[in-house]
């Protein structure tokens, strides 16, 4: 980065006179002195270096020509590395390393945007699945009364036994007792679900009821790609992945810098110079003799010989030093060269492990789909198992704790086929997060949601 050095100085001195050249019994001098600096070192390692210097000086010597003195310089200034520090990659090391350390903090808010929205994903489904086994048991409950109300008519007219009405009455009862179980579950997951979208202290005691926008679906044959798609698409999308990549590149960049670090240091390096000098001239007969004239100037005197160009200079040199021994600088590569070796080793076993991961959701979905199928089926036969008892019970062949147990079987099976298709969606979360799509999913732009967190 480009430097802007600015300074003053002013100094007053007295001291006694230990020659006769110094033109005074004790020397009494007054200086004062401006620079303006501007320095700055490109990316290919050159330093480029202009330094403006105005002084003024008077002093009580009779030997001096000008007093008081103005005099000024330009220098420019240039100096190449053309060993070590040589090169755009290693000038730019460090900020090459800074860059992909933000990255690397992006990634990690990245990867707690996903586990957060994949926590989030599976208490909904949680809640859609309480929700809808609710409604399955409020209607066995209420299936439950109106076959107690028909029981008791029939015991009413001496068509049934009483004992058939207290089985009946038994099986309200237990309804009602998984009723009220399964509604403290769901207002359970409703809480944890509050608790996770609000920063309130107590989010428990939000009174707000939260209704699911949208029920588990059936499966389609998009959901998932083929696995060797997704297993591609996971290493190149997955957070880890580019974490360990990032992190390689930060080692490359080390030691490419370190490797360099190790050679001689060569530079060439070439200034130029212009100076003004002006002020109070005064003449003198001879040297320390009386004076014979005085030409009045000043600074203005100084700044036209300076930008006149009539008093230049220039030099042009070279340094070469030749490390004997740099064992912190081969220790730095070593180490680097050793953490390189490290982060590809487990960057190999990241891919096996996202291979995996990849393969055990996608066999998870596929699984949870012949689930689904499996429930409907079951369903279906015990609706057709339940007709088929009611028909026998109303021809006076069964009994009733018998549709009873049909009844129960119906919605058995009726939550077992919600739960497939809440397991569903839930190995699809599972699968999204496996192959590293989880935000791109859910639409959330994690650049907006780091504006969000800042």
């Amino acid at each position: 980065e480009p430097t802007l050095d600015i300074s003053a100085t002013v100094r007053r001195n007295k001291e006694p006179a230990a020659s006769q050249l110094v033109g005074a019994n004790f020397l009494t001098r007054l200086s004062h002195a401006y620079t303006v600096g501007y320095g700055q070192t490109l990316q290919t390692g050159t330093r480029l270096d202009v330094a403006f210097v105005v002084n003024r000086r008077s002093d009580n010597s009779v030997f001096n020509q000008y007093n008081p003195s103005y005099s000024g310089n330009i220098t420019y200034a240039v100096n190449q590395p053309l060993l070590r520090n040589f090169g755009r990659d290693i000038n730019r090391a460090q900020i090459r390393i800074a860059r992909n350390n933000l990255n690397l903090s992006e990634i990690d808010f990245e990867m707690q945007m996903i586990e957060l929205v994949t926590n989030a994903q599976n208490l909904y489904w949680d809640l859609v699945f309480q929700r809808e086994d609710i409604k399955v048991r409020k209607q066995s409950l209420e299936l439950a009364q109106k076959t107690l109300s028909d029981n008791k008519r029939q015991v009413e007219i001496g068509t049934m036994a009483p004992i058939e009405v207290v089985q009946a009455e038994s099986e309200v009862a237990q309804r009602q007792e998984q009723m009220v179980t399964t509604s403290f579950t769901a207002d359970q997951t409703q809480d944890r679900i509050k608790r996770l979208i609000t920063n309130l202290g107590d989010p428990a005691m939000i009174t707000a009821q939260l209704d699911p926008m949208e029920t588990a679906r059936r499966p389609s044959p998009d959901d998932v790609m083929r696995l060797e798609d997704a297993i591609q698409y996971a290493l190149e999308s997955r957070p880890e992945m580019r974490q360990l990549k990032l992190q390689l590149q930060n080692t490359d960049v080390e030691m490419q810098y370190n490797k360099n670090q190790l050679l001689s240091s060569l530079n060439v390096n070439a200034s130029y110079t212009q100076s003004g000098l002006g002020g109070v001239q005064t003449l003198r007969s001879e040297l320390g003799g009386s004076e014979v004239s005085v030409i009045r100037g000043g600074l203005a005197d100084a700044f036209g010989q300076l930008f006149g160009y009539n008093y230049t200079g220039y030099s042009v040199g070279f340094n070469l030093s030749i490390p004997l021994s740099n064992k912190s600088v081969q220790a730095e590569y070593s180490r680097s060269l050793t953490n390189k070796q490290a982060i590809e080793a487990r960057r190999h076993r990241l891919a096996q492990q996202i291979a995996l991961e990849v393969r055990n959701a996608q066999s998870q979905v596929d699984m949870n789909r012949a689930r689904i199928e499996a429930a409907e089926k079951a369903l279906l036969l015990a609706n057709m198992q339940l007709e088929a008892e009611q028909k026998k019970f109303q021809l006076g062949t069964s009994q009733i704790r018998f549709v009873l147990q049909e009844q129960r079987n119906v919605t058995a099976a009726q939550t077992s086929q919600i739960q497939a298709l809440v397991n569903y969606a839930k190995a699809l979360v599972e699968y999204d997060r496996a192959v590293g799509r989880t935000l791109r999913k859910n639409n959330i732009e994690i650049e907006k949601q780091m504006q969000i967190a800042d």
